[in-house]
């Protein structure tokens, strides 16, 4: 977990997003995720435990390097990540009820909760239709430009 690594995973998640994106799409239909797909993708969302290395975008990376169509990856990605999420805001209100919070904390976290929902799902509905026409090459630029804003500080620190 030191920043020297997160600078390594930022370069290379933008060096995958870069080669991906060049790959000749032979394998299956493109829209069919398959049981060994859906496993790979399983694996490359855990490998995102890893600072620097993006959830969705490994995921992502990984479905489209086995055939799946750039939205079809998306769309699964997003959907493989629910479970985490879901069980994020269970762990979460489970800490709250054993804190003995305030009525007021609650109604913070239910408007934080509800808040951050619908901001996800707009952003998400946004890229979905972005990446129909678009490449991933803007994100490999903003994840090789975060890289090297890191690797200044860390050469200033």
């Amino acid at each position: 977990r030191t920043p020297g690594v997160t600078v390594f995973t930022l370069s290379l998640g933008a060096v995958a997003f870069f080669l991906v994106e060049r790959m000749p799409r032979g394998i299956g239909d493109g829209r069919t995720v398959t049981w060994l797909v859906a496993l790979a993708m399983g694996v490359a969302q855990a490998i995102a435990l890893i600072p620097g290395v993006s959830r969705s975008g490994a995921t992502i990376v990984v479905g489209m390097s086995l055939g799946l169509s750039r939205s079809a990856a998306a769309r699964f990605a997003f959907l493989l990540g629910l479970p985490a999420i879901m069980a994020a805001v269970g762990h979460t209100a489970i800490t709250l009820e054993s804190s003995e919070v305030t009525g007021s904390v609650v109604v913070w976290f239910l408007t934080g909760l509800v808040m951050s929902a619908v901001v996800g799902y707009a952003v998400i509905a946004w890229f979905l239709r972005y990446i129909v026409k678009h490449s991933l090459d803007v994100f490999a630029i903003y994840r090789l430009v975060l890289a090297g804003v890191v690797l200044v500080w860390l050469w200033g620190a």
